[in-house]
């Protein structure tokens, strides 16, 4: 395993995130849980909204924190320099926060903390399969398969499982809601980009021609303000001639 400081810059301080989130969970437990983590009736009846991103670095227990570590660490060290640290860090949060909003939409009334990175490192996992459709990855080191069937199947356990175990302890919609938002992220972003190649390029020409249009005006501005200013006789000969010559491209009424 790569050292800390050898992660790239937006994982690594996200790393050192869930950690003092953690340590935090341990010193104040419920009381941080109730404030800054994702209470779905906070939220609808108190809009607390911040709950809707600082939630993502609170984790309940340490296996919680390691399990949602290490896949940010297997995730961001190779999806951060491909999208940009900037794009990661927003996309990150951006798939928290939908996550998040998911999971209030769907029990919007609960009182029930939920707590986590994991909402955000599904939206990862999406990106790692939007990105990489065929590299093979092991599911639980033991299954090998194209990250793409690993997308669909992770979506659709989360969709089983979502109904069939409505009061576990787990939160199986803020992990479909992460990997929803991840996806539609990404296929806007194609959509866009696909739409921007094909867009028809701007006519030369054309283009040319309101430009030298532009400048005459801005020319014949000045040489109105000078005959403002200084009177008609302060135009030299040429000037003179400019506005002759611009005065007769009117048209006729």
């Amino acid at each position: 395993m790569s050292p800390l400081r050898e992660l790239p810059p937006v994982t690594r301080w996200l790393a050192a995130a869930f950690l003092a989130g953690w340590l935090a969970e341990l010193l104040l437990g419920f009381r941080l849980s109730f404030y800054f983590g994702l209470v779905p009736f906070n939220v609808t009846g108190q809009y607390w909204l911040w709950q809707t991103v600082t939630y993502i670095f609170i984790h309940a227990d340490f296996w919680h924190f390691l399990f949602n570590a290490f896949m940010l660490w297997m995730l961001g060290r190779m999806l951060e320099p491909e999208m940009g640290s900037r794009k990661f860090l927003l996309y990150f949060l951006a798939c928290g926060a939908a996550a998040a909003l998911v999971t209030v939409a769907w029990t919007p009334g609960s009182i029930r903390p939920v707590v986590g990175a994991s909402g955000a490192i599904y939206g990862l996992l999406a990106a790692f399969a939007w990105l990489h459709p065929h590299t093979t990855v092991y599911v639980y080191f033991l299954f090998p398969m194209s990250a793409r069937t690993m997308a669909v199947l992770l979506g659709l356990m989360e969709f089983v499982l979502t109904y069939s175990r409505p009061g576990s302890g787990v939160s199986n919609i803020t992990h479909l809601g992460g990997l929803a938002a991840g996806l539609l992220w990404l296929w806007t972003e194609r959509r866009l980009a696909r739409a921007a190649r094909e867009a028809p390029a701007p006519d030369r020409q054309k283009l040319a021609a309101l430009e030298d249009a532009a400048r005459e005006q801005e020319e014949i501005d000045r040489l109105l303000e000078k005959i403002s200013r200084h009177g008609q006789e302060s135009l030299t000969r040429a000037e003179l001639a400019r506005l002759d010559k611009y005065a007769g491209k009117g048209g006729h009424a």
